[in-house]
C-alpha cells in the first residue's frame, strides 16, 4: 500500500478473505468479501506481515484481518476478477466476490497496469490500482 490510508483490524466472517480483496463490514460486525452492493467502502484486506504471512495466505473464519482503509490517490495491490481484461486507466468496481471488474458504473479504483485474464480461468491474480 502506498498512500495516506490507515490500518485497522477486524474479525473475518465465514467466507475466507485473501489479501488484496475488496471487503466490507457485515451486519454481524465481521469482514467479508465485498458483494458488490453500492456504495462500496474502499477497504482492502492486507497481508499479516507481523505474523510472517504473505499476500498468498488467506484469513479463515474468526481470524483477525489486517485492513487498509484507503483514501483517494492511495495505491494498492488488488484482486482482479477472472475473465477480466484491464488496460492501464480502466475503471474498476466490485465484482461481487471481493475482486474487481472493469466498469464505469460504480468504480472504486483505476488500473495502473494492464492485465488480461479474458483467455484464462485464473483466480487470485493481483493488479496495481489507484483508489478513486
Amino acid at each position: 500500500m502506498i498512500g495516506e490510508g490507515r490500518h485497522e483490524e477486524g474479525r473475518c466472517g465465514s467466507t475466507p478473505i485473501t489479501p488484496g480483496m475488496l471487503i466490507k463490514l457485515d451486519s454481524d460486525g465481521r469482514y467479508i468479501p465485498n458483494d458488490g452492493s453500492d456504495p462500496s467502502e474502499k477497504l482492502f484486506a492486507l497481508e499479516d506481515a507481523l505474523q510472517g504471512r504473505t499476500i498468498n495466505d488467506a484469513y479463515a473464519e474468526d481470524e483477525l484481518v489486517a485492513i487498509g482503509v484507503q483514501h483517494a490517490g492511495d495505491v494498492v495491490y488488488a484482486m482482479l476478477d477472472e475473465g477480466e481484461n484491464a488496460s492501464i486507466g480502466s475503471f474498476l468496481q466490485s465484482a461481487g466476490n471481493g475482486s474487481l471488474a472493469v466498469s464505469t458504473t460504480n468504480p472504486v479504483a483505476v488500473a495502473l497496469e494492464a492485465l488480461d485474464l479474458s483467455a484464462s480461468d485464473s483466480e487470485g491474480v493481483r493488479i496495481r490500482v489507484r483508489i478513486l
